[in-house]
């Protein structure tokens, strides 16, 4: 994610802190300030620091759940509205999300089992006030892990309590149909929210409410295209021509060919041989910094992992997409044979989905009615047959 800093690394998973977690602690301490003074300060922004440590053992216990079942996990960033953990795959076995879902909130119900004994019941006072002493800062700390654990079960997806829907309705139901009807109800609770926040004037409602909308259809159109890529190959979408360059060649001819080509990531060869691969960003920086007649050799990527034709391309987009890459080669039997880029993947979404919207159409049409059988000749000549629709493409 943009914008976030790594602060440590707990389990193998990066922990990162997103820029405007430190505004919040910002705005949290000038409000405390002026309400009490410096002694008020420090005792917000202790609260607000201990309840997103309470959010990120909340992440970990989906996370550390998650590697158990075999599910990578890259990281956990912290945001003004809580936590979220980038898991490389999503687990499509029913059984698995649940048991990932239900971890993180369990995490906070553990934390206030524990601190009730010590700190006391809470009142809604000690969510809402300032605390001024330990007693007054565990009981909030209490209270607010008993509102995450309620919270996060609102069945408004992406939150747990919406991915627990999905995993329900997916032990009876296909697993996009299952995604469609929870991202469709985490939709309505965030119009729901948003409109709330409107009303009253809560515009932390309403953040949390775009927030949720924008989280589900994500969720949707990426569980869709997982659904289209799930059986396809590299080699049925991956491009078999393709501009190469030299390592000799100067960054200023690399930049010719992005526009006399298309192409933005070029191999570069010798004879058969790949070196590595540059990317018309990588070209731009050199000719800024070093000059146009750097050689393409001298800012190539040497680290780039190459796929083989047969490789599944849902498990390949992960790292394209979520690594931020260009084109990965694909090689077979030492040769390059092709490129796979963002944009291949893309056309062919773009692609199916039209093709599934004109057998829609297609489908939708009514035949026309056979002519009545009658012994006297028509009056007026019969219709034209009516035109055949687009064709229907491949499955």
């Amino acid at each position: 994610m943009r914008w976030s800093l790594p602060i440590g690394r707990v389990f193998g998973i990066t922990l990162r802190l997103h820029v405007t977690f430190l505004m919040l602690l910002a705005w949290v301490g000038y409000e405390a300030f002026g309400v009490g003074g410096a002694s008020a300060a420090k005792w917000e922004l202790l609260r607000v620091g201990l309840i997103f440590t309470c959010i990120v053992l909340h992440e970990l216990g989906h996370s550390v759940v998650a590697q158990q079942l075999g599910v990578q996990v890259k990281s956990i960033t912290l945001l003004p509205i809580g936590g979220v953990a980038a898991l490389r795959s999503i687990p499509e076995n029913p059984w698995h999300e649940i048991a990932i879902t239900l971890a993180g909130p369990m995490v906070n119900a553990a934390i206030a089992a524990v601190l009730l004994p010590i700190a006391g019941m809470p009142g809604l006072a000690d969510l809402a006030q300032i605390p001024h002493d330990v007693g007054g800062l565990l009981r909030a700390l209490v209270a607010t892990n008993i509102l995450l654990v309620v919270f996060n079960f609102i069945p408004a997806f992406p939150m747990d309590g919406g991915r627990l829907l999905r995993a329900v309705l997916a032990l009876v139901l296909p697993y996009v149909r299952a995604t469609v009807i929870a991202a469709f109800v985490g939709q309505g609770l965030a119009i729901v929210f948003i409109l709330t926040g409107l009303k009253t004037g809560q515009w932390l409602l309403m953040i949390i409410g775009a927030f949720i909308f924008l989280g589900a259809e994500g969720e949707e159109k990426m569980v869709k295209m997982r659904s289209l890529l799930r059986d396809l190959d590299v080699e049925d979408v991956m491009a078999r021509e393709f501009a190469t360059l030299a390592p000799t060649d100067s960054v200023l001819r690399g930049l010719e060919m992005v526009y006399q080509t298309g192409q933005d990531d070029f191999p570069v060869m010798e004879t058969d041989r790949l070196l590595g691969m540059v990317s018309r960003q990588e070209m731009l920086d050199a000719v800024n910094r070093h000059g146009a007649h750097t050689p393409v050799a001298d800012v190539m990527d040497t680290n780039i992992p190459a796929v083989p034709p047969l490789a599944k391309v849902s498990r390949v987009q992960d790292e394209l997409f979520n690594e931020g890459r260009g084109s990965l080669p694909v090689m077979q039997d030492g040769r390059l044979v092709g490129l796979l880029s963002p944009d291949n993947i893309s056309r062919y979404i773009l692609v199916q989905s039209s093709l599934k919207s004109a057998r829609r159409r297609v489908a939708g049409r009514r035949p026309a009615p056979p002519p009545l059988i009658s012994a006297v000749p028509p009056i007026v000549p019969p219709p034209p047959p009516a035109e055949s629709g687009p064709p229907a493409g491949l499955a």
